[in-house]
């Protein structure tokens, strides 16, 4: 009776074993075929975009080579004499133009090159036909006169190229200023690169399969700017290649239908001539792989089927033993799993009953283990958190019942997040007491938050507590209000309690636990301007002003006058000019990154001085890794004594170093036979070194030892003062002037002059003779007085 009790129980157990392997491959194969092809959809949308680019880099290194043969050609000699010099001959633009005519030799891709100054209202440009003014091909240059950017790519156009205007060609422009850098309103002239529109177009034509689909460029506005079919170049790319969305993402896709066939449009914008590359390839082209897995799922899923079928009548026959094998094992191993102290309990009918009994020891086992994951709860609670913050989660919707299962809800309408850190964290006695502060400050956060929200507070890292509050109405700034509020409630607690202070930064609100990472971005970034605003404060993206554009350049320029005073070792006038250079970067609004930044940048112009006074003062220059150890002073205050102290131990090296030199006396017999033979147009290091019986190194080394300067900049000193004698006090030609003080060329020694004294020998001759009138009329109005 008991064998057949067991017999009957295999025979239910193996049917329902068999009915569940079933489902399983139905399942299975179901399941696999979503998933499969969910990710082949993923991995041809990604195999497209990635081909997007590849085009972009391609297209941007051919883009980006003619941009810096743009810029290397303003920066020759040739350009500047086009753009600025009065005196610019015809032998000038014919260097100019052979040397345009080499560029367009070496790349192909160049159609021409155009010229204009708008400092001297000339032009010049490749196309033989050019006219005595620029055309209508030409409303670039009057357009680019008032553009705010320093270059900028102008989509394809059409430029004449022969006499009529009746050939015309496409054209897309680069253009640069000149210079490459200036202020506002001191541009003197641009240059254009036109750029063979069948070029680009051959670049990324081939980048596609045509049985596939096909590429071309757009504008912003959807115009078309490179195509296969050139008849479609200038004209609006239609609602069917063109979709809103393009103008508001920088990349994606979306289905169209054109001429009866599903399509799908893949576009990215370029970041740096702001062109869409778009793609169009066929629907049927990308579902092709999607079918054959179909199909191959489909077949897989028969086979198993079969064989499924097979194996039910192979157990059907082989049922008994088997099964009570099977049993029999799985009862050994559940009584060898439950304990010594449990064998007793084993006295079950059959084995299905004692696989019950282990099953419930096992159900035991599983609430001790949920008990000690409750014990675990503080580091759950720190993941989970953290993972909202950093944005790990692929679905943040899934941390709101994790953080509600360990017995931290939260609302689900808005968020914010703030972060809170101790003020002199140096003065906490131990990492331990800092931790303890941290622990205690989450609890204290935690309590004031939930009394009217809901919220939750983790120790993020030493000293740093990030404090998250929900709340359920769908007010934000009601809800940003509330959230300073809570701030400062804590603020106070902790100062009244723990005698000690906080800074706190808040973050955005936010309607998605997802973007709370955005949120807790701002609150770091709110919370380091305690350097600036000093600590025990509140501060939010309000408080924060950005600096306006150039800020950086414009203070980075006020350190030059440091740097002389340093030259001088005048202490007192470089305390006083750095204090009011930190004064001036607290007040301009700079990020704290951007003054540490700044300070990096100045220590290490600082050390280059003390350099070129003597190499070896080099070791004492600030270290690779000075920016960390910036970070490391909390307020602006501190960091400017230590600049303030780095600069004083700067000029005493200096003072030491000076009163330690020995005077050279063959540099003072070099110093007065260049002031007694400085007229000579072949002065140079090589002719002293012959003069002294020396070497052109050890000349040139002694020479700037002792006097801190190099030969070519004293000599040029000298000449310049002496023209400038000649020039006011003589009516010598301009020419003369320049023989007399050693330059053979006049138009080296013009612009020589004018760089050393900021006007022309000219002006300067004609400024000095009225400054001389002006005395003499004032001197005589004296003598009539009396």
């Amino acid at each position: 009776m008991f064998w057949r009790q067991k017999r009957s129980r295999s025979k239910r157990a193996m049917s329902i074993i068999l009915l569940f392997l079933s489902l399983c491959i139905v399942s299975t194969a179901g399941l696999s075929y979503f998933i499969t092809t969910d990710h082949l959809q993923a991995e041809v949308e990604r195999t497209n975009m990635s081909l997007l680019h590849e085009v972009n880099d391609k297209l941007l290194l051919v883009l980006k080579g003619i941009d810096s043969e743009t810029m290397q050609f303003l920066r020759s000699r040739d350009m500047r004499t086009f753009m600025e010099d009065d005196a610019a001959d015809q032998q000038d633009t014919i260097t100019i133009n052979n040397r345009i005519g080499d560029m367009l030799l070496s790349n192909d891709t160049i159609f021409s090159i155009d010229l204009y100054s708008y400092a001297k209202k000339r032009w010049s440009q490749t196309n033989p036909f050019q006219t005595a003014e620029p055309g209508l091909d030409y409303q670039w240059i009057r357009e680019f006169e008032s553009y705010k950017g320093f270059y900028q790519w102008i989509g394809t156009r059409k430029v004449s190229i022969d006499e009529t205007g009746k050939i015309r060609q496409n054209v897309m422009t680069l253009i640069r200023s000149y210079p490459l850098t200036h202020g506002e309103g001191y541009r003197k002239g641009a240059v254009a690169f036109n750029v063979d529109e069948r070029s680009v177009y051959n670049l990324i034509k081939n980048a596609i399969d045509p049985s596939l689909g096909y590429l071309f460029l757009t504008d912003e506005q959807g115009t078309v700017l490179s195509h296969s079919d050139k008849s479609l170049i200038g004209t609006p790319a239609g609602e069917v290649l063109w979709s809103n969305e393009m103008t508001k993402r920088d990349e994606g896709q979306f289905r169209t239908k054109m001429n009866g066939i599903n399509r799908t449009v893949f576009y990215m914008k370029s970041p740096y001539t702001g062109w869409e590359i778009v793609s169009v390839v066929s629907d049927s082209e990308l579902s092709k792989p999607l079918v054959q897995v179909r199909n191959t799922m489909f077949g897989i899923s028969i086979i198993l089927l079969l064989l499924a079928a097979g194996m039910a009548v192979v157990l059907n026959s082989w049922m008994f033993r088997p099964v009570n094998r099977v049993l029999s094992n799985v009862t050994k191993q559940l009584q060898a799993y439950s304990g010594n102290e449990r064998r007793s309990e084993y006295a079950a009918d059959d084995e299905f009953s004692g696989i019950e009994v282990s099953l419930s020891y096992i159900l035991e086992d599983s609430n001790r283990m949920y008990r000690q994951m409750r014990e675990t709860q503080p580091v759950i609670k720190w993941r989970l958190v953290m993972d909202a913050l950093i944005g790990a989660r692929k679905n943040p919707g899934e941390l709101l019942p994790s953080l509600e299962a360990i017995g931290f809800p939260l609302h689900a309408v808005q968020y914010i997040a703030m972060a809170a850190q101790f003020d002199g964290k140096s003065a906490i006695a131990t990492p331990e007491d800092l931790h303890l502060y941290s622990y205690a400050l989450c609890n204290v956060a935690e309590e004031m938050i939930n009394t009217e929200y809901r919220g939750i507070a983790i120790e993020a890292r030493d000293g740093m507590v990030v404090i998250v509050i929900s709340f359920d109405e769908d007010n934000g700034e009601a809800n940003l209000l509330r959230a300073l509020a809570v701030a400062e409630m804590i603020k106070s607690y902790v100062e009244e309690q723990f005698k000690q202070t906080i800074s706190i930064g808040l973050g955005r609100m936010t309607q998605d636990l997802g973007a709370l990472q955005h949120s807790y971005h701002d609150a770091m970034s709110a919370l380091s301007y305690k350097m600036i605003l000093g600590g025990n404060s509140i501060i939010s993206s309000e408080d924060i002003r950005e600096p306006a554009s150039g800020e950086f350049m414009r203070l980075l320029g006020m350190t030059d006058g440091i740097v002389d005073s340093l030259r001088m070792t005048d202490g007192e006038k470089m305390t006083k000019q750095t204090e009011r250079w930190f004064g001036e970067m607290a007040g301009s609004g700079a990020a704290p990154d951007m003054i540490r930044q700044l300070v990096v940048h100045f220590m290490m112009k600082a050390a280059k001085t003390v350099g070129e006074i003597d190499p070896s003062l080099l070791e004492e220059a600030p270290s690779h890794r000075l920016f960390d150890l910036l970070s490391q002073y909390e307020s602006i205050h501190e960091l400017s004594d230590y600049v303030i102290e780095q600069l004083g131990r700067y000029a005493g090296l200096i003072d030491e170093r000076r009163s330690n030199r020995d005077r050279n006396d063959v540099v003072e017999r070099i110093t007065a036979f260049i002031d007694a033979h400085y007229m000579h147009s072949d002065l140079s290091l090589n002719y002293l070194a012959s003069e002294f019986k020396l070497s052109v190194s050890h000349v040139s080394r002694i020479f700037k030892e002792q006097t801190e300067r190099n030969f070519i900049d004293y000599l040029m000193d000298i000449r310049m003062s002496k023209a400038k004698e000649l020039l006011a006090g003589s009516d010598m030609l301009i020419r003369d002037v320049s023989g007399a003080v050693g330059y053979t060329n006049v138009n080296s020694f013009v612009r020589i002059f004018k760089k050393s004294t900021g006007f022309t020998p000219g002006e300067y001759r004609e400024r000095e003779q009225a400054l001389l009138r002006g005395a003499e009329g004032a001197a005589n109005t004296g003598d009539s007085t009396e």
